[in-house]
This record gives structure tokens, C-alpha cells and sequence, in this order.
């Protein structure tokens, strides 16, 4: 059987305040001629379909016009939620969903209620078995525990979430194509320096060790990680495919993809990553505590194709006003300008906290207190814990 793998669409996710509807719209355009051309047998979409728990009517717009084209293509799709989107809204769409050949799980369910996927080839002549497990909440973690019937419990949120697996694929046929599609941090997972998804769930103490991921499968589609190139998984039979477009400045340059994936019953799985095109590209000039002066940005301008977004670091020894306007002066496609001063000036600064999500205004709060220490992994679990109820994040 042939599948098709993407992940990390975030369709609704703006960039700086650009709308990039008519991006995602392209994107899906190009995986959708990506699976006719392929003649997949189904697509496997790994989470976080959407960029907010509660998206746009144009997002759903693009995201439903997707399915709709590829179920009018003859091809299948099985959709587990992320930790950005709905759960329940997920499940909600599910049945609808169900009755034109796209299966959705919104919230982690045991093997015999519904974690268990099943999808027919084309010729009929293989069968699929798919353990879904969307993302995964500490309280549905201690949920899914009551229900195993193993009576295995878990001490971390890693742990628990290894045993959920282990419970789903040990449920999988043997004479089935055995695929497990997860929305989870593998540790040692590679994310951009200043990427958006470094915050509130990646970090040890929610990371799953590589090992634990559950051998019998032909392939573990994963979603979460934006950055598919991951040598933590090198000796795996898994992969990230990857985020749909470029979402921040923290993954400028990073090649997105969708993963074929080749798998038998009767032989190990084989994967060809087929590169996107379709998409504008990202681009850093400068970077932090080295910016550029304006000399030096009309020299790199050169280089720059007009339809890259560009977030640039400029270098200035004293406040010049209307900054901003002679970088795009320059360069028009700079989206983001950040003033970087001189080593005299920038120790009198405070620390720039805009754009910084939580866990990392915590950190940064704590490396402050505590002489450049970062907080320890119990620490930061506990935060985002408390965080997650104090906010009311959807589980």
C-alpha cells in the first residue's frame, strides 16, 4: 500500500499579522496533485490541522475544500487532532467526516473504542490497520490508564504516553499493513532556535525516548515537530513529515515535504520525501546580537527574491526614528524589523519579551533570578501544568 504523510498544516497561523490563506490554499493544492500523481491509497494527516482551537470560517474553508477534492479523487485520509487543535470539535466533525471516507479521532480512544483504524488499498488486495493517538493531555493520560487493560500506570507524562502506544499497536494484526499515527515529541528532536514550537510541550519531561517507540509497526507517522530532517530517528521506523509551510522566522531555510511511504505486510516499509514547491519561502538577514547596518541590508537585499518574507536584524548605535520604514525602504518584503544596539547600549536594555510565549517568560524570568540558571525539567512541567488549567486549554 501507498501513503501519503503530512503533518502541521496550521492553516489560520499568520505571519505577523499577513494573512496567509492564499498560501495554505497552494500548499494543499500541491500535496493534493502530489497524491493523484502517486495514486495513493490514503493520506495520513498527523495533527494540528489548524493553527487555533478555534479557526477561521476561511480556514475550515480550505482545510474541508482539501478533503472534499481528494475524496472526490478517490482517495481516503485518517486525521488525528493536535495540541492546537479542538479535540472535541474534532470529534464533532467526525461523523460527517466519516461518510465521505475521511476518519478523524479527535481525543485518544483504547483500541476497542475506536483507536483503531482500518483503510482498504485500491485493489483491495491489502488491508491497512492504523493506530491513531491524537494528542495527548496529562489528564487523558490518567484517563486512558483506567480504561488499559493491562493494568500498566505510568510515573511521567512520557511514560504514559509510550504505554498508550504499546497499547494501540499491540492490538494491530499481524497480517495487516501496521502503521501507527501520532501526534507526539519524540526526545532529541531537532527544532528551529527561535521556532514557535520550542514552547509550553517540548522538553524532556513530555519527550518520548525514541526506543520506546513500538517496533512491530511498518511505519509511525508523527506529527509535532516541524523540522522533518531528524537524526534522532534515524534508526527508527519513523518519521516526521513535517510542518505545511515555513510558519515562523525559526524554520527559514527548512525544506517542508510530504512523505510516500511504501509498506507490505510482508516487507519493511520505504519512504521518498517529495519536497513542496508551491510555498514562499523564509528568510533571516542578520540574526540576533548581530545585526546588519543599512549599508550592509542593501548589499544582502540583492539576493532576495521579491516573494520571500524576511525578517530582518538591524544594527544601530543610537534610536533613529522611522527605522523601520527605511528598511522596507530597501527591502519591501521585510515583515519583521528588530533593532539591535550596540554592546554598550543593549546591556542597558531589558530583555526584548515580545512575541514570547509563556513557558518562555517563565525561563526567562528564572534565568534572571537565578544567575543565568535555567529552570530545571520538573520545574517547567509543573509550569505548564498549572498553566494549561489556569488557561482553560482545551483537553
Amino acid at each position: 500500500m501507498r501513503f501519503l504523510h503530512t503533518s502541521d498544516w496550521h492553516v489560520g497561523k499568520q505571519l505577523r499579522n499577513h494573512k496567509r490563506d492564499d498560501e495554505y490554499a497552494a500548499a494543499l493544492a500541491e500535496v493534493l496533485d502530489i497524491a493523484k500523481r502517486m495514486a495513493v491509497d490514503c493520506v495520513l494527516v498527523a495533527g494540528d490541522v489548524f493553527d487555533s482551537a478555534v479557526p477561521t470560517p476561511e480556514a475550515e474553508r480550505i482545510v474541508f475544500n482539501f478533503f472534499g477534492e481528494l475524496v472526490g479523487a478517490g482517495i481516503p485520509a485518517v486525521v488525528i487532532a493536535g495540541n492546537h487543535d479542538h479535540p472535541r470539535r474534532w470529534s464533532a466533525y467526525a461523523p460527517v467526516l466519516r461518510h465521505i471516507g475521511i476518519e478523524v479521532l479527535g481525543e485518544p480512544a483504547t483500541a476497542d473504542d475506536g483507536g483503531i483504524i482500518q483503510v482498504q488499498s485500491r485493489d483491495g488486495s491489502e488491508t491497512a490497520a492504523i493506530a491513531a493517538l491524537p494528542w495527548v493531555s496529562e489528564r487523558k493520560v490518567r484517563d486512558f490508564e483506567s480504561l488499559m487493560v493491562e493494568g500498566k500506570h505510568s510515573e511521567e507524562y512520557a511514560d504514559g504516553v509510550a504505554l498508550m502506544m504499546d497499547h494501540l499497536c499491540s492490538a494491530l494484526p499481524e497480517k495487516a499493513v501496521r502503521i501507527l499515527l501520532a501526534h507526539a515529541y519524540i526526545s532529541g528532536a531537532v527544532v528551529g532556535p527561535e521556532s514557535g514550537e520550542r514552547p509550553l510541550h517540548i522538553g524532556d519531561v513530555y519527550a518520548v525516548a525514541p526506543q520506546r517507540l513500538p517496533q512491530a509497526v511498518h511505519y509511525a507517522a508523527l506529527g509535532h515537530v516541524h523540522n522533518p530532517d531528524q537524526p534522532a530517528l534515524r534508526l527508527t521506523n519513523a518519521q516526521y513529515s513535517g510542518s505545511l509551510l515555513q510558519c515562523d522566522f525559526g524554520e527559514a531555510g527548512q525544506k517542508k515535504r510530504v512523505n510516500i511511504v511504501e509498506a507490505s505486510a510482508r516487507k519493511r516499509a520505504k519512504v521518498e520525501a517529495v519536497e513542496l514547491s508551491a510555498i514562499r519561502q523564509l528568510r533571516n538577514i542578520g540574526s540576533h546580537r548581530s545585526g546588519v547596518t543599512l549599508d550592509e541590508l542593501g548589499r544582502a537585499a540583492e539576493g532576495v527574491s521579491p516573494l520571500d518574507y524576511v525578517k530582518v536584524w538591524v544594527k544601530v548605535d543610537r534610536p533613529l526614528p522611522g527605522l523601520a520604514e527605511q528598511v522596507r525602504d530597501i527591502l519591501p518584503n521585510a515583515v519583521d524589523v528588530v533593532v539591535e544596539r550596540t554592546a554598550d547600549d543593549a546591556r542597558a536594555e531589558p530583555e526584548r519579551t515580545a512575541g514570547m510565549s509563556p513557558a518562555d517568560l517563565f525561563a526567562a524570568y528564572h534565568r534572571a533570578a537565578h544567575n543565568d540558571a535555567a529552570p530545571a525539567p520538573e520545574l517547567m512541567a509543573l509550569f505548564n501544568r498549572l498553566y494549561e488549567e489556569a488557561s482553560g486549554a482545551p483537553d
